[in-house]
This record gives C-alpha cells, structure tokens and sequence, in this order.
C-alpha cells in the first residue's frame, strides 16, 4: 500500500533520497515540504534534467524543485480536483488549513483511502474491445443476452431485462403492473431517494415505513398498519446488503394481495437461507452503478417470474414498440434498454463475483474484530440464516458521540480517508414535502443522523482497513467526553 509519506520528501534531502522515494511510490512525483508544509514539487524528469546537469546523488532537493505546484485544499469538491487532471497533472496534493499535506488524489483515487472503487481486473477489457471490433456498441448484441441469462440465474429468476439504471427499473417494474395514479406504494423511509422518485415517477403515492433498530431496513411490523384500499404494493430495500424480512413481507403481501418489487440495488449476493434476495417478490431490481457489488458503469436490471408480465415490460423497455412489427408502437413506452459495451462489462463482473464476494467477506469480518469492545459503535444487525451482500460497511455512533457523525467524517478526510453519511430520511427532504406523512420516524432518523459509511472497495486491503478504524478509535480518545 503506497501511503502518503511516500509522495512527500523535506526539502533538506538528497536526490538519492528523491530517487529511492519516486521509486516507492510509482507515480513520477514528489512533493517537497518543510516541516510537513508543502514548498514545491520534484518529478523524475526533473530528477534526470538535474543529474545531465552536473548534479550530484548527494545535492539537496530544494534547488531543484519546481516551487509552482497544482493543489487543493482538503476539502474541495471531487468534481473540482478530477477537472485538474490533464496529461501533465496526474497527482494533486490536498491541503488543510496550515497548508500541511494530508492528502493525495489521483487520476484513479480521489482519496488516499476511497470509499468505493470498482474493481476491474478480470475479461473487462477484452470483451469491450470485442463489441469495438465487431461493432456492436448499442443496445443489441450477445453481451446483453448473456448478461440477462447469467443475472436471471443469479437471483433465481424466470426472465431478466437489462436497463440503463437502477431507478428505472423499478420505475420498469411499475408500470408493469399498471401501478400508478390514485396508487399507493409500501416503501422504508430510509433509503436513497431514487426508490422513491420511481415511485412518484409512476404517478402512483409512496407511504413510508419507519426501520427496524437492528436491521436498519423497513418494519415488517408497520407494514400492515399503512395498508389502505389503495395499497398496490410494497417495495422492500435491502439497505447496505442486508436482507429485509421477506418471509414475512411476502405474508403480509399475500394477505392483502398486493405486489412485492425487491429493491436489491445494493444487495447482489445477499441470501436468505440458502434462497437469493430478489428471488421472494414478483420482481425485483438491481443496480450497476460503479459503486455497487458489480458494475457496468451505470446500468441496472429487472427480474420477473411471469411470462405476461416480462414481455410488457421488455415492449415498454423498447419504446412501446410492437416486436415483430417494426416501428408500431402499441402503447407509449420508453427507452431504458442497456448497451452492449455494458453489458460486457456486467458479463466480465460477473465472472469475478466469487472473488468479490470472498473479499468482502474478509474485509467486513476484519472490521467486526477490529471494532470488538468498543462501545461507541452499532453495526447493523443481520438475522440468524441470512447473508448480507457486505455492499457498504456502515456504523452507527453510540452514547457521547451519536451527535458527533459530522465531526469524525470531517476528522477522517483530514486523514485521507473518504467516508459518506447513511441516507437521509425521506419524510425530511423538500423534494418530498408534497407526500403528507402523518407518522413519526424515530428510528431512521436515529439511525441517519448517526451513521457513517466507512471504506469497503474490495480492493481494499486489510491493513487499511485497519488504518480506518485505528482513526475512528483515536477520534474517540481524543474526543471522548
């Protein structure tokens, strides 16, 4: 693991010592500093020009360091830092208040530790050049067939439709079932907001549901008390990988005849005694995002198990039209259909999904030892039978520091590592004020404002992981009331 210190070298150094660091570190550059304060940079080229030059091995850095250096401070904008980068800046230092080094991006992390990284090391390549050479880069092709039969296996489904994302295949999925206006829709209020966007997209009410504690997804409990004649359906998140309760969820749905549309964005992998999430509902739905379990960059997925229903919405995917009567379009549909360039991508994750799968195992079971005993922290809690899908390792902040989420995010991106907050609460947001809530939300909101989703790419290593928590244990020393 390449670490901070090996892009920083005090200006009192030789280029011997300059040398020796370009090589740790394998990105061209060094950043000179005195006492940790950042005065120039020193690349290889520069390193080669000195030496042509005259100098020697043992000649002091400073006087031949650029002293004109591209940076930023800590806590500028992702999107600001990854407009820098061009053929000649491929590394930027971030800054903090004093003008300390105390990150490093570059053009393939953001962050010294990232959040998520996609992990692209298997037929990615290969089978994307396949479509360029044989020119199928749209939305028909082999990959997209075999993607759609290798998920439908997956999840243990009849029938799979790839589509562009995530939200519109519930958005798919919905409209399907002719779910929309005067409709209400059962949905967890603590979820990221495309869940409910599809929804209100679909014309059709979403009624929100407070979590359980332990689990952090939706309350079986109070599901049944927000079922009116209305009610259509209910759509279950797995939130972080967690499987919800759907053995109980499906009952529940079976005794009001309502529809289940599982939202497994997050979930590729999860199980519930030896059955996939996915798998319980009349449809489900999973995302491709380049953060989630696998990617295709941005993409996503409809799983069905009825005949009918799977050839309405393969005609709505492709813009209402009629299938074997080209350009007759028999109802108003949409274009939501997956290209070949990423379905092959999707074919090449899928590959590797064992892979994945094994290492987020390790990394999530290193972070339950390295948080053993401390009493600050609350994991989500995972029922007896089920595998989570180990997507996002999130915690929740307990006793003194339940109120200080903001204060150890901002602490940890001085350190170089990138953390992200668990969603905010739906009921809470302006983009939702015109659905009336007449509940409370104590729990997801507990659980929002305390959360903290930590490192878990799978490749991520475990040391630093364990760099991770040993910050988060140190705020808690220092900070510790």
């Amino acid at each position: 693991m390449v670490e901070l210190k090996d892009f920083c070298l005090e200006s009192s150094k030789t280029i011997l010592s300059a040398l020796n660091r370009l090589d740790v570190n394998g990105h061209g550059i060094l950043f000179v500093v005195e006492d940790g304060i950042l005065y120039g940079s020193l690349t290889d080229g520069d390193v080669r020009r000195a030496l042509i030059g005259g100098a020697t091995k043992e000649d002091c850095v400073k006087d031949f360091c650029n002293q004109y250096v591209t940076y930023r401070h800590v806590s500028t904008s992702e999107e600001e830092v990854r407009a820098l980068f061009n053929n000649d800046i491929r590394v930027i230092p971030l800054l903090d208040d004093n003008n300390r080094i105390v990150d490093i991006a570059t053009v393939i992390r953001p962050h010294h530790i990232v959040l998520m990284e996609p992990r692209l090391y298997g037929n990615e390549l290969n089978y994307v050049t396949d479509c360029l050479k044989t020119n199928w880069i749209s939305s028909q092709g082999s990959y997209v067939t075999r993607f759609e039969k290798e998920l439908a296996e997956t999840f243990h489904m009849k029938h799979c439709l790839a589509v562009s994302n995530g939200t519109v295949a519930i958005h798919l999925a919905l409209k399907t079932l002719n779910i929309g206006i005067e409709d209400e829709v059962i949905t967890t209020n603590l979820t990221f907001g495309a869940t409910v966007n599809a929804i209100i997209h679909a014309g059709a009410k979403p009624v929100l549901v407070d979590v359980d504690k332990d689990t952090w997804n939706i309350d079986p409990r109070l599901i049944e008390a927000a079922i009116t004649p209305k009610t259509r359906a209910i759509v279950p998140v797995h939130l972080y990988g967690n499987p919800c309760d759907m053995v109980e969820i499906m009952s529940i749905a079976n005794k009001y005849g309502l529809y289940v549309i599982e939202d497994c964005a997050e979930s590729l992998g999860a199980m519930i005694e030896a059955r996939p999430v996915g798998s319980f509902g009349d449809m489900s739905t999973v995302s491709f995002f380049a953060n989630k379990v696998i990617t295709t960059g941005e993409g996503g997925a409809l799983l069905l198990k009825n005949n009918v229903a799977y050839l309405k919405a393969k005609q709505l995917r492709d813009h209402g039209m009629k299938p074997d009567k080209r350009y007759w379009h028999d109802f108003v549909g949409y274009n939501y259909r997956l290209t070949n360039l990423q379905a092959a991508i999707g074919c090449a994750q899928l590959e590797q999904i064992d892979d994945f799968k094994e290492k987020r195992i390790k990394l999530f079971q290193h972070y339950d030892d390295l948080f053993e005993g401390c009493v600050y922290v609350q994991k989500q809690n995972i029922c007896p039978g089920n595998i989570s899908a180990n997507w996002l390792y999130t915690i929740c902040l307990k006793g003194s520091f339940a109120d200080k989420r903001d204060q150890l995010m901002s602490y940890l991106k001085l350190k170089g590592i990138e953390t992200r907050p668990i969603f905010y609460p739906i009921n809470e947001m302006p983009a939702f004020e015109n659905y009336p809530i007449s509940e409370e939300f104590p729990v997801s909101r507990s659980i929002s404002y305390s959360g903290i989703s930590l490192p878990s790419s799978p490749r991520m290593s475990l040391e630093e992981a364990k760099v991770v928590v040993d910050n988060v244990l140190l705020f808690f020393s220092v900070y510790e009331i």
